[in-house]
């Protein structure tokens, strides 16, 4: 254990994985294109060393680690990058040119954006330092253990990286009680239901239309949870289909751009799957509004998406139409003219009366999309927080009018998860499954491992809640006596053209700079024992490809530019760097995030390389906070009673050993 008293800062850059399969893709073509005579001196190089002509493709790699295979035991990946290294010593610099330069074409004509983007800079840094692969999905990011793996994203893979051991996630929860049966007892869930039953009551319920398997979404919602709750509806309650309306979210975001009425690879098509499932019951008029998840789940309190969402849901606005062939209609025009899912206007099925849809006074709403920070503005409007939602529109510098959500609806809302404590404290809202705060979460453990030293938070509006109530294991505020000083810039705004998430290809790098900005100073005032930090260009603009590729290059640079500058900053301050991501997104080429790993890269102040303490080359995201404590110099011994055997593999550890 390392008991001199560090200093240490940490970047997450968001959505900046790696992919394997496609990198192998680049590599090989490259190496078919490299002129003879370099081939010769390459492989020539490689045999002084012992290797043959397969392995020495692994040199044309811009990241050396990336050459590795996952789950590369320790010693031979160390052995690995050092003939690498040792490698391309022997080829002169006007061949390793030639080489970058071809190994970069060639990514851009595959679109492969952490190679094509040319970060040279943020290649040789991580090359001059300790980088290891870092599993980012599946059961590694808290969730069910499924094939293909559930795809990573910002709100688990900062709870991860906050965590000293696996952070369980609640889709996990809630599918195991529809397992096991208990989710058709949940009391919350049957208490609106019979309530709204026995008054004669409609029960409205929203859902993201995506996440049937792992690999189309299951960010924000799970289709597993959807089929309990028409189960639960039109099975045990006996509810009649006229009583029941939906609001279909399109996603397009993490899930394929197109993906609503498109299907690929055995996904999507996910109006086609609703309309499939709503005919068991007979129910496909229960289908009574459909919009796009820019308009209806807004995360940075734009008022003007919350109220056309409210108008949508009380009947104020909306493209009419009369069935799904109608709303397929609009949604493949939209697609015609260039939007995708994601931005699809608002849609309204009407009744059979020929009237709109709405929400009356005393009816039921549900929501069942599980994560928590895309759900507070329409919550907050149905429920009239009034005075909440102009508060988190200030603090990122939008002022609401606010006077429509005084509506007096009163409505009986149920949640299927706790979207903020507020809610259910102050107006009522009922929460079907509790989000209980992460005891191993290191900042929560901040005042007894470290003390009163402070820490600072960093980030742009945009992920204020990622570097705060997600990196603080679902907590709102620090726990106590935590010295915490958090910096939150503006992201950009209606000022600035972007009036949604879709928007943010206008200004890819986003408020890297700012952000950059903000650590510098920090490092500079040397207040803080650990600054943490969110740079999140790669994942917002990567949700935009493949239409803004040319911008997903811009996003990779900036977020490449702004980690170098720290680096040098911490350096020069004596402070060690924690780089890692929380999931993939921006190399696929696709609008969702991805199951690829990401890379965690440990600067040293004297610029030696961390010695590696453990024995495969394969880290998981809740290894980063044992890292960063053992750096600084913490006390990191809290292990859980059990942690033997199986639920050992969940149990973070120290990624470096120092002395």
């Amino acid at each position: 254990m390392n008991n001199e008293k560090n200093s240490a800062l940490l970047a997450v850059i968001d959505g900046l994985g790696f992919s394997r399969s496609r990198s192998k893709q680049v590599i090989d073509a490259a190496w078919d294109e490299l002129d003879a005579s370099d081939r010769e001196l390459i492989e020539s190089a490689v045999e002084r060393i012992g290797h043959d002509s397969l392995w020495a493709k692994s040199l044309l790699y811009p990241v050396q680690s990336e050459a590795l295979e996952s789950d590369t035991p320790t010693r031979e990946a160390l052995t690995s990058i050092v003939d690498l290294q040792t490698c391309r010593g022997f080829l002169n610099d006007e061949l390793l040119e030639r080489i970058d330069s071809l190994v970069e074409d060639i990514a851009d004509k595959q679109r492969y954006v952490p190679w094509a983007s040319g970060a040279r800079n943020l290649w040789a840094l991580r090359n001059a330092h300790l980088s290891i692969p870092t599993s980012a999905s599946g059961i590694w990011a808290g969730y069910e253990d499924l094939v293909p793996a559930v795809q990573g994203n910002s709100e688990t893979g900062h709870q991860q990286i906050g965590n000293t051991e696996l952070a369980p996630q609640l889709p996990l929860e809630i599918t195991n009680s529809i397992n096991s049966g208990e989710f058709f007892e949940n009391p919350a869930l049957n208490e609106t239901i019979s309530k709204a039953k026995e008054n004669g009551a409609t029960i409205n319920f929203c859902f993201l239309l995506s996440g049937v398997g792992g690999g189309d979404g299951r960010v924000h919602s799970a289709w597993n949870h959807l089929e309990a709750l028409l189960k639960l509806l039109f099975d045990r309650h006996q509810i009649s289909p006229g009583k029941v309306q939906m609001q279909a979210i399109l996603d397009g975001r993490d899930s394929a751009v197109n993906s609503s009425i498109v299907a690929e690879n055995g996904s999507g098509d996910f109006l086609g799957q609703l309309q499939s499932l709503l005919g068991k019951y007979e129910a496909e008029t229960s289908l009574a509004w459909v919009v796009g998840r820019s308009t209806a789940m807004d995360r940075d309190y734009r008022e003007e998406a919350a109220r056309t969402d409210f108008d949508l849901l009380t009947g104020k606005t909306g493209e009419p139409v009369t069935d799904f062939a109608g709303v397929r209609a609009i949604v493949a025009a939209t697609h015609a003219s260039g939007k995708t899912d994601q931005d699809i206007p608002p849609i309204a099925i009407t009744r059979a009366d020929g009237s709109a849809p709405k929400i009356s006074k005393n009816d039921a709403f549900i929501d069942i999309n599980f994560r928590s920070d895309r759900q507070r503005s329409k919550i907050g409007s149905l429920a009239g927080a009034r005075g909440f939602l102009e508060s988190e529109g200030r603090s990122r510098g939008r002022e609401w009018d606010g006077s429509w959500i005084d509506h007096g609806l009163d409505l009986d809302i149920c949640a299927i998860a706790e979207y903020h404590p507020i809610f259910e404290a102050e107006f009522g809202v009922n929460v079907a499954f509790h989000t209980e705060a992460h005891s191993a979460n290191f900042l929560a453990q901040w005042p007894e491992t470290v003390g009163d030293d402070e820490y600072t938070l960093i980030a742009e509006s945009v992920k204020s809640s990622h570097m705060g109530y997600f990196f603080r294991g679902r907590r709102e505020e620090p726990t106590a006596n935590a010295n915490e000083v958090r910096f939150i810039t503006p992201s950009h705004g209606d000022e600035d053209g972007v009036k949604s998430d879709t928007d943010f290809y206008l200004h890819p790098g986003m408020r890297a700079p700012e952000v950059t900005r903000d650590v510098l100073q920090a490092v500079q005032s040397d207040t803080s024992r650990l600054i943490c930090c969110n740079i999140a260009a790669p994942d917002m603009v990567g949700h935009l490809l493949p239409a803004r590729y040319e911008e997903a290059k811009v996003a990779y640079r900036a977020a490449a530019d702004s980690l170098v500058e720290m680096a040098v900053a911490a350096q020069q301050a004596g402070r060690y760097m924690v780089i890692t991501s929380d999931h993939g997104n921006i190399e696929d080429d696709t609008s969702a995030h991805s199951v690829n790993d990401v890379l965690t890269t440990i600067i040293r102040p004297d610029n030696a390389i961390a010695a590696v303490g453990i024995p495969v080359f394969q880290a998981r995201l809740f290894d980063v906070a044992p890292t960063v404590l053992e750096l600084i110099g913490a006390d990191f011994s809290r292990k859980p009673a059990d942690a033997s055997g199986d639920a050992a593999r969940f149990v973070g550890r120290p990624l470096v050993a120092t002395e």
